[in-house]
């Protein structure tokens, strides 16, 4: 099999696999998951930019994500680096649909609290305001998002071999059957490279081509005459 079907096959989930996924997160879950599987699904961030992901980086009134550094972090999370993203088109702002934003300002309300809690009980709590982040003040890493989410994976039918990134290519997929155009979706994913994302918009839009002739055909069988 061609490695780019193999890409396309299990490159991003489908619309009921994504459905499955987050049904089982909001019943199986641990502590932050709806929270974080909701934003990667629904902002197509990548894990290493969740990570790095601090209160300040939130616009609530305007709906708003702003990405301007990711967290480096091969497996101690008092070891982590906060760097620039990988490159310039990645630093950006967009919008995020309403349930979600609502979500994540939840959530940051009730992290605001937890942490003035989380001080009482370690002397050397780490106080910088990262949105998902352990007890002790230090943020989660990528090796924690993979984890959680092979855990939930392992509750689905879903088979494809899927990780973290795997939501960065759905959520390309979501925006091109909403028939966003290819130039919005490269900037709010902040890819200056169009080959991965036009890899999955060509898919995406090649079956909507087909399911329209499905469709026009089923609707207007009557109607033939040959």
């Amino acid at each position: 099999m061609a490695k780019s079907t193999i890409f396309l096959k299990d490159g991003y989930l489908e619309k009921h696999e994504l459905a499955e996924f987050l049904n089982v997160v909001n019943e199986h879950g641990l502590a932050n998951d709806i929270e974080i599987f909701h934003l990667l699904a629904f902002s197509g961030i990548r894990s290493v930019e969740l990570c790095a992901l601090k209160d300040m980086d939130f616009n609530f009134e305007l709906n708003e994500l702003r990405i301007t550094k990711t967290l480096y972090n091969p497996d101690n999370m008092r070891k982590y680096i906060l760097t620039p993203p990988k490159s310039t088109g990645s630093i950006r702002k967009f919008n995020i649909i309403d349930n979600v934003m609502n979500l994540l300002q939840r959530h940051i309300v009730k992290q605001q609290a937890f942490r003035l809690e989380c001080k009482k009980l370690f002397d050397d709590y780490h106080e910088n305001n990262f949105v998902f982040a352990h007890k002790n003040g230090y943020p989660l890493i990528q090796k924690n998002i993979l984890i959680r989410m092979e855990r939930i994976l392992k509750k689905t039918s879903i088979k494809k071999k899927a990780t973290p990134h795997i939501f960065r290519h759905t959520h390309i997929s979501m925006l091109t059957e909403a028939e966003v155009d290819l130039k919005t979706i490269m900037k709010r994913v902040g890819h200056d490279d169009a080959k991965t994302t036009l890899k999955v918009y060509t898919h995406v839009t090649e079956k909507m081509k087909k399911n329209a002739n499905e469709k026009v055909k089923n609707h207007f069988s009557d109607t033939l005459q040959i």
